[in-house]
């Protein structure tokens, strides 16, 4: 049980025949599309004798693994076959969503795609430690900067308290109420921690972005002495950070004063990268749909969720080639998304074009239609950089999907239910693929009032009536659990509630 728990709680280190293996590869780039700049600043991580780890020399393989670890939570992987793990938080909370539908057979992933989540799955116990471990690594790397570095001349600390934060992000946006948060000691024992409430997990995500702001602002470009971007960069991505916590919270005044063009230009991106070198660093979401065929693009699934394909809308492409193309259920037609077209697509995290729509829902809810719908019209008129230039798809010369054209605008809203509509839409498309669409599924349900609730009807937004497989009903799930296996933690019972 002991040693059960510790993999929950994720240790970042991995000890291996006497050294320590910093877990987690993956690369993160920050894309600066402004000044034409793409800078994979990371070292290549090597193998750190144990001693070692207090040595300021470490610090870029610590960082390395923080940030693999949290791209294994956040993307996924290419790891082969049912027992790797292929899904991070896009791909799971896209399923529980209208996103995606079950293309393949194992029971876990149906449940979930009927939205009859388990428990004691395997798959989704998985995806849910490997928050934990991105939770935790990112910390423990924060603290090691802090401890071996003078902070004034980095952005790393900024960097890996984005990182926690948006950790704790995934847990109040996609699990239920009463996620707790343990630690291990020093001595290998392990601190329980106490439950959260949702409000509660998303407090504590909140002093993380302000402490990644406080970083950054204390940040000394002239005196630097890493390999990272320039200051506004890491400003612009601790502040998309605390403006999400606070569209959350439902406090969107705040979160629209913060976000300034001055402060987050519309062609800020912050991009988790993969690469080919181990299937763990390769792009999961391409894994999951692409070359295991796990998952698909849905179309009005349950009768309610949105017209993915219908649309015909160039943000969310998609293809059945060939057309007779199956998952591997060998019987769900197989439709594959084409934002990401190969193992090294890289997928952002944090962007200025998704400070713009917070700017336009802060817009709508002051009564500025006008307002509103001009911002919407100017993503559509000159979409984002990173957009255009494929960023968001691949790094692979001459595999990139085609750009992003301007697009016309909108038609006006005729009532403030119709603005509503409009603006979940266009941030489904434009947030495709991102880890968005469950959290605004559950935003658009919550009641009116409440971190930020539209009140709608649930079987007006969530798919509901027969499932189409397995002879299954769709159920009432609107968020994961938290994984029985949790219950080893003695300040732990059960989800405190799966309310929206």
């Amino acid at each position: 049980m002991k040693q059960l728990l510790q993999h929950l709680v994720a240790r970042v280190l991995r000890t291996v025949g006497g050294r320590v293996l910093a877990v987690g590869f993956a690369m993160a780039a920050v894309w600066t599309i402004a000044t034409a700049c793409h800078i994979l600043d990371a070292n290549n991580p090597d193998v750190v004798p144990t001693g070692g780890l207090n040595d300021p020399l470490a610090l870029p393989t610590i960082r390395a693994g923080a940030i693999g670890d949290f791209g294994l939570a956040y993307t996924g992987s290419g790891a082969s076959g049912s027992g790797g793990t292929v899904e991070g938080q896009v791909l799971a909370s896209g399923l529980l969503a209208d996103e995606w539908i079950n293309t393949e057979t194992f029971p876990d992933r149906v449940q979930a795609d009927a939205r009859q989540t388990d428990r004691a799955s395997g798959t989704f116990t998985a995806v849910f430690r490997n928050v934990a471990r991105a939770h935790l690594s990112a910390l423990r790397a924060a603290d090691a900067y802090r401890r071996l570095a003078d902070t004034t001349k980095t952005t790393a600390l900024a960097e890996m308290l984005v990182l926690a934060g948006y950790s704790r992000l995934f847990f109040a946006e996609n699990y239920c109420s009463g996620v707790p948060l343990s630690y291990p000691n020093p001595d290998g024992t392990v601190a329980f921690g106490d439950q959260n409430t949702t409000d509660q997990m998303l407090d504590s995500a909140l002093v993380l972005f302000d402490q990644a702001l406080a970083a950054a602002q204390a940040f000394i470009p002239a005196s630097r002495t890493d390999t990272l971007v320039n200051k506004p960069t890491f400003i612009a991505l601790a502040t998309v950070g605390k403006a999400r916590t606070f569209l959350d919270m439902g406090r969107i005044t705040d979160a629209d004063t913060m976000l300034t063009v001055a402060t987050v230009a519309t062609s800020f991106a912050y991009s988790i990268q993969h690469d080919l070198n181990t299937t763990r660093q390769q792009n999961g979401v391409y894994s999951g749909i692409r070359k295991f065929k796990r998952y698909g693009v849905a179309n009005r699934e349950g009768g309610v969720g949105l017209a993915w394909q219908d649309s015909l809308d160039p943000r969310t492409t998609f293809t059945r080639s060939p057309g007779t193309n199956k998952g591997f259920d060998n019987a769900t037609p197989q439709f594959d998304q084409l934002r990401y077209v190969d193992e090294k697509a890289s997928i952002t995290l944090a962007t200025g074009l998704e400070a713009r729509l917070i700017n336009a829902e802060a817009a709508m809810l002051r009564g500025d239609l006008a307002g509103f719908k001009g911002i919407l019209d100017s993503l559509r008129a000159r979409p984002p950089a990173y957009i255009l230039a494929g960023v968001q798809a691949t790094t692979s010369p001459g595999n990139a999907p085609a750009p992003v054209s301007p697009m016309p605008p909108l038609a006006a809203p005729a009532s403030p239910a119709a603005a509503v509509d409009l603006l979940f839409n266009e941030r489904a498309h434009w947030l495709w693929a991102t880890g968005h669409r469950l959290n605004d599924l559950r935003r658009l349900v919550r009641a009116t009032g409440t971190r930020g609730g539209y009140g709608r009807a649930e079987n007006t937004v969530f798919p509901n009536g027969p499932y189409f497989k397995n002879g299954l009903n769709y159920g009432t799930d609107v968020n994961y659990p938290i994984p029985l296996d949790e219950q080893n933690n003695p300040h732990f019972t059960q989800c405190l509630d799966r309310l929206p």
